[in-house]
Parts: C-alpha cells; sequence; structure tokens
C-alpha cells in the first residue's frame, strides 16, 4: 500500500511500554515516506541512525507567540487521490482520511515518549490480556454536511460499525486481517463505552485502533452512503469542502471540533502533481509550504531557493519494493525469485537514490530498530551475488530469462526503475519496464492482476503488519495486493510472534519469523529503507517531525505565523 503523506520519524530507541490500568500493551506506529538522504549514523541495536538531522534557522514552534486562527495551508503529493475510503484510502486520499476523521486513540513505535494520544477515547483498560475497553468522550460531534447524516455525538456504536465494516471482506479494508485473525468480537457497553475482545492476547491492539488506514470512526449512517469514497464526514479537525483528481482537495477548519479553539489553520490545501519535477517547483514558487525531497542533496539545494524553509530529516518507514505474482510464471519457482533477488545490490540504490545514505533492510525496516534484523545480518543473508544469480537461473533452465514488471508513474519511481534494469542485464535477464499512470497501476495492483510490480509502500504500523506480505492473502488478508504466496510455517511464525505480551521474547520471535522468511526466497523484498528529508516554510509553526503517522494527530496545532 502506498501514500502521499509522512511526518517522518524520530532515531531513538523503541521499547517503551504504553501502559494500561490493569495490563499492559505496546504502543506503535509507522509512516510513509517516499523520500530519502542524509548522512548514515550507526545506533545502538540494528545498524538505525541514532540522531536526527536538522538544517534551517527557523524554530518549528513559537512558544512566546499565541497561535493565530486561519491562513492557507499548502501541501502536495505526486499520484491520484484515489478516493477518501476511510478504511481503505491509498495515494492522496490516505492523507485527508486522518484529518477529516476521528481515532479512538493514536499511537507511535516511532515516538513512545508521546504516550497514547487520546481522541475520541479519553481513557482505555484492559481487565484481562484480551480485552480493552475504551471510555468515550461525549463532545465529539459529527462535522455539519449537507448528506443528511445527522450532526450529533459519534458513540460507541459508530465505533462498533466502523470496525465491524473493516471486518466486513467486501469493503476490501487494509485491516481485515487483524479483526478476522485476532478479533473475536466488538460490543456496545453504552454510548460511551466501547469494548473489544480478542480471542487471544494480541501485541498490536492499541496500535491497529488508531491506525490511519483503517481505524477511522464513522459515522454509521455515512457508512451506508454510496458516496463514501466521494466525500467524507467525520468528527475531525477538518471538513472535506472538495476533491478534484489531478488537481486539489480543500479542506476547511472545523468550527465545532471538541477540542476548543483548534485546529488553527483556516484552509487545507492538498495538491496532486503528475510528477516530481512540477511538485518540486510548485514549492519552489512558493505554491506550497512543505516539500518531501527525494534526497538530501536536493533538500539542501533547494534551501538556497527558498531560504524561508527549514530542512527536517528524520528515519523513515518509507521504502519501494519489488512484488512478484507467484500465481504468473516464472515467479512460482523460488530459484528465479532467489537469482533477482542476488541480482540486486542495494548499495547501488542507496548511492544513487539516497545520495549514499540508507540502509540494507530484511521484511522489516531499520526504523523499527529491534525488530528489525541488524543491517549485517541482512547483508548475509540477502547478499548481491551476480554469480549465484547466473547460476541459479541455470538450475531454473532460464539462463536467458525475460520478463515484464509494472511500475507507476509517479514519485521518483522511474530512478529504480533504470537501475533495476541495468542490474537485471548484468546477469542476463531482459527486464522490460510497462509504466502505468499511477491511477491505473494502484487499481490493478490492488486486484492482483500485475505480473510483477515496484511496490510503492505506506504505513507499517507494526512488524506484524510489515509481515503480513510474506502470510496467506498477503498484506490485507483479504486477497489485495496478494502475491499468491502461502507458507504454513510462515503463517504460524507471524501469528506466534504477534501474540507475545513480553516485548523481549517478541522481538526474537519477529527476528526468526524475518530469517524463515528469508529462507523461503519470497515473491516480495525490499530494495533498501530511506531518510525523510522534509522541507518546510518558517512561518508554519508547530509542524510535527519526528512523529511517524503520529503527525496527523497534530495537524491541529499547525498555525501559520503570516
Amino acid at each position: 500500500m502506498f501514500g502521499s503523506g509522512d511526518w517522518g520519524t524520530r532515531g531513538r530507541r523503541m521499547t517503551r511500554r504504553a501502559t494500561l490500568r490493569g495490563g499492559a500493551l505496546v504502543a506503535a506506529g509507522a509512516a510513509l515516506v517516499l523520500a530519502c538522504g542524509g548522512k548514515k549514523e550507526q545506533g545502538a541495536t540494528s545498524g538505525a541512525p541514532a540522531a536526527t538531522a536538522r538544517t534551517g534557522v527557523a524554530p518549528t514552534t513559537a512558544p512566546n507567540q499565541q497561535p493565530k486562527v486561519g491562513g492557507e495551508y499548502r501541501v502536495g503529493f505526486t499520484g491520484p487521490f484515489a478516493g477518501v475510503d476511510p478504511h481503505n484510502s491509498v495515494y492522496g486520499g490516505s492523507g485527508i482520511v486522518p484529518i477529516v476523521y476521528n481515532y479512538l486513540i493514536r499511537t507511535s513505535l516511532v515516538a513512545p515518549e508521546k504516550g497514547i494520544l487520546q481522541e475520541l477515547a479519553v481513557s482505555q483498560e484492559q481487565p484481562d490480556p484480551t480485552t480493552v475497553i475504551f471510555k468515550l468522550r461525549p463532545d465529539a460531534m459529527i462535522q455539519e454536511n449537507k448528506y443528511g447524516v445527522p450532526v450529533r455525538p459519534i458513540d460507541a456504536e459508530d465505533a462498533k460499525a466502523s470496525f465491524e465494516r473493516v471486518a466486513d471482506p467486501r469493503s476490501a479494508s487494509n485491516g481485515f486481517s487483524w479483526i478476522n485473525e485476532w478479533v473475536d468480537r466488538f460490543e456496545v457497553l453504552d454510548k460511551t463505552t466501547f469494548k473489544i475482545v480478542t480471542k487471544s492476547p494480541y501485541a498490536w491492539v492499541l496500535n491497529n485502533v488508531g491506525n490511519n488506514l483503517y481505524s477511522a470512526i464513522v459515522p454509521r449512517e455515512w457508512l451506508a452512503s454510496p458516496d463514501l469514497k466521494k466525500h467524507a464526514i467525520g468528527s475531525g479537525p477538518f471538513i472535506l469542502q472538495s476533491v478534484e483528481e489531478g488537481g486539489q482537495a480543500v479542506l476547511t477548519r472545523n468550527p465545532n471540533y471538541w477540542e476548543k479553539g483548534k485546529p488553527y489553520i483556516g484552509t487545507y490545501i492538498i495538491k496532486s502533481f503528475a510528477d516530481l519535477a512540477t511538485y518540486r517547483t510548485a514549492f519552489t514558487t512558493n505554491q506550497l509550504d512543505v516539500y518531501s525531497a527525494p534526497n538530501v542533496e536536493e533538500a539542501r539545494e533547494l534551501l538556497k531557493t527558498r531560504k524561508d524553509a527549514q530542512h527536517l530529516q528524520d528515519p523513515s518507514f518509507g521504502f519501494l519494493s519489488f512484488w512478484m505474482n507467484v500465481r504468473e510464471k516464472p515467479w512460482d519457482d523460488p530459484r528465479i525469485r532467489r537469482a533477482v533477488r542476488r541480482a540486486v545490490n542495494p548499495q547501488e540504490y542507496i548511492q544513487i537514490i539516497g545520495r549514499g545514505d540508507g540502509f540494507w533492510i530484511g521484511p522489516i525496516t531499520y526504523a523499527m530498530r529491534d525488530y528489525a534484523l541488524p543491517e549485517e545480518e541482512v547483508k548475509r543473508l540477502m547478499p548481491y551475488n551476480p554469480q549465484e544469480a547466473k547460476q541459479l537461473l541455470q538450475a531454473a533452465g532460464q539462463p536467458n530469462l525475460t520478463f515484464k514488471f509494472q511500475h507507476p508513474t509517479s514519485s521518483n519511481v522511474i530512478d529504480y526503475v533504470n537501475i533495476f534494469v541495468r542490474q537485471m542485464q548484468a546477469v542476463g535477464i531482459t527486464a522490460q519496464a510497462e509504466p502505468m499512470d499511477a491511477g491505473t497501476w494502484v487499481a490493478q495492483y490492488f486486484q492482483s492482476k500485475l505480473t510483477a510490480s515496484l511496490s510503492l509502500n505506506q504505513e507499517y504500523a507494526n512488524p506484524d503488519f510489515a509481515l503480513h506480505w510474506y502470510v496467506t492473502k498477503g498484506i490485507t488478508g483479504n486477497g489485495r495486493y496478494d502475491t499468491g504466496f502461502s507458507d504454513p510455517e510462515v503463517d504460524a511464525a507471524v501469528k506466534k510472534a504477534a501474540g507475545i505480551l513480553d516485548e523481549k521474547e517478541r522481538i526474537k520471535a519477529y527476528q526468526d519469523a524475518q530469517r524463515l522468511i528469508i529462507a523461503k526466497d519470497p515473491p516480495f523484498w525490499n530494495f533498501f529503507g530511506v531518510r525523510s528529508n522534509v522541507l518546510v516554510a518558517n512561518d508554519v509553526i508547530n509542524y510535527p517531525r519526528g512523529l511517524g503517522s503520529l503527525g496527523y494527530g497534530f495537524v491541529k496545532d499547525i498555525w501559520l505565523n503570516r
């Protein structure tokens, strides 16, 4: 899955738990960014950065100033909006949903010092290892709207209806997998009390109920609307006024938001661009307040043009991957899959695309720190070995293999394509690229109709979600974006890890699961782990950096000093 926005992630040890009264559940979070760069620093555990870098002179906070209400805040991305379904949005839509709708809570694996951000739930407790009870605020009102949805408090019935929709395979929700596998039932105890009961202990309940991609709480009347993907009505800080595919989305301040006085921004504009060049030009000509540079060199170069901006650099959950459909030849042969991976040199992507900054990563990216395999082990388990690639191709009877692969034309994907094709040629493989406009590509990817593809990857809020690329029925658990790969040992290892509540034991289980996955020659792997390089105008105050996707919960605090 893939989307438009990222707040970056903070480089620090991610081992703190979020403790609930009567028990403990793990707080977690993640984010997407299609950017990379910066000076590589070694961390204490998995070879991840131990610190963040920041250039520019302006502060992101203004402690001695009173926030201003109003103003127009402008951001952008490359690709389509692809709709605003609250439970399965991708691309630009995934940047709209988290600020129109509210969630019970939000948490982040990359910002544990923030603990739990309470939204619709004012508190939660765990009376036993399989039960979580949320107490909801009574004053979160549904936004004024022209679609006949009553303006009333969001309540526990809405929470139940929303999660039941996620659990329905017909909705094709990104969150189907965890609910289908782990949840026994959802219960409404009263209008402001909502209960989740799992089949057995599950480490990632709190993370999943705050995941931007699939846990928005939606008015139950709106869930039945045929226009659910075209419009959005929630209880969040911003009201969606319009979405123009290929143009822009316009959101305005919710004057009746439950957190009085917020949000501060008057109008929130999200612009869609066909390519990086037009996106970059929009920023350099002051049409945007924020820009995600593909690498640190470009970010620093742009500061010469936008001297009124600052450069924020953080670890990122973002990466590109190669996806193979094992229902199609030659991907049903693990020797071919291994040969292609052995022909790939991640270091070249790091040098050319990351400008020397980046990390070799296994199934779990470096930004998850302890959960990721150490970089040196990844190099050993998934080496660049063109000679072995040639031998594998020979053994498979395909010494002159030719295959086609698809890719979207958005972001900086073409840079990956050019390197990939050349690396394949070096071992005798002819890889024929088939570019698609992003809207067509994502529709076919969603239905698993591609033969092989470069994949833009999004928000893996915890290791369980990340490893679902390798379990039966794929990342969403309902066959969407599914490679067709299935292995009972892998399924069991991933499920075992997610059910362990002791953190040290769970980390070990996730590392063991990754080693098993790699040994199976999976039809999905990552090119390299990147860093985010975000440029933010100096007059944007309280920009939420270093929070991963938790940053969406703090958009209401941004204000414009102009």
